[in-house]
């Protein structure tokens, strides 16, 4: 193999690792849910 065709592979294989991660982090995103939060008041003890 010729080191043009070494680079054009890791360059190839480099785009489709970002192409899967980017998938899989808008995967992840729309999986969250909003979680409900009870907020507690304290009183002012004045």
């Amino acid at each position: 193999m010729d080191m043009h065709t070494m680079i054009g592979i890791a360059v190839m294989m480099g785009l489709i690792g970002i192409a899967a991660s980017r998938d899989l982090l808008r995967m992840r995103r729309a999986q969250l849910q909003p979680v409900k939060l009870r907020v507690q008041r304290t009183r002012d003890p004045r």
